[in-house]
């Protein structure tokens, strides 16, 4: 079966990092700071600070997501006891992206964010990379998945945790 355009593991846990270090953080910072930049005395300090956040954190998100595909990449290759390696690797993953992506956004926010950080980016991740890892490998056909399978994947499961962040 031919794909049109496909897209490598890697580059598909990098995009879907990315997407994921930018939309769930965006919408936690919409929760926690929406009401102060929505007021007449608009606080450009503030969105500075939580605009440079977002950015980090997508970035790092990038960078997590593209150096994790090797684990994804040889969980796919072992044959033996895939289900139960399946059932606990998205949760490490998720919890080895959150803390990474968490802690460098965090760190713009005086160091002491990064903490917090890690805190709201952990469970984003297990969740995440638990929804993700089981339907991309079975999209994925020789280490490549088709773009009109990838991004439909990559931005529902990022959509669905950003609406239940901003509790849609």
């Amino acid at each position: 079966m031919m794909m049109r355009r496909p897209v490598t593991v890697e580059r598909a846990y990098a995009i879907f990092g990315l997407l994921l270090g930018t939309l769930p953080p965006a919408a936690i910072f919409y929760r926690m700071f929406g009401d102060a930049l929505a007021r007449p005395d608009f606080q450009w300090g503030l969105f500075l600070l939580v605009l440079a956040m977002n950015i980090v954190c997508g970035l790092a998100g990038m960078f997590m997501g593209s150096k994790l595909n090797r684990m994804a990449t040889a969980i796919e290759a072992a044959d033996d006891n895939y289900w139960i390696r399946a059932l606990f690797v998205p949760f490490l993953m998720g919890m080895i992206w959150g803390a990474g992506a968490g802690a460098a956004g965090g760190l713009v926010f005086f160091g002491i964010g990064a903490i917090f950080g890690v805190m709201f980016a952990i469970p984003v991740g297990i969740l995440a990379f638990t929804l993700f890892m089981p339907l991309h490998r079975w999209l994925a056909h020789g280490g490549m998945i088709e773009a009109s399978h990838f991004w439909p994947l990559a931005c529902g499961v990022v959509m669905t945790i950003t609406a239940l962040i901003l509790g849609l």
